[in-house]
């Protein structure tokens, strides 16, 4: 790995740029598993979600 970091040192900034890029398009998948995981799960539905909505804006909280 140390040899790697070590080519990689020597890169152009656009050589960099690019290497960034297509770990980047590697890596997604696993890090948005790892998102996944860390997000907690919610028993909230939509229907509460749109009284809580409509509960808001009757109340005027938004300025209006």
């Amino acid at each position: 790995m140390q040899d790697i970091l070590e080519l990689i040192k020597g890169f152009t900034i656009e050589d960099k740029v690019l290497l960034e890029k297509e770990i980047e398009k590697e890596t997604l998948l696993y890090r948005a598993k790892q998102l996944d995981n860390k997000v907690k799960t919610n028993s909230i539905s939509m229907e509460e979600i749109v009284d809580e909505v409509k509960a808001v804006r009757k109340s005027g909280v938004n300025g209006k």
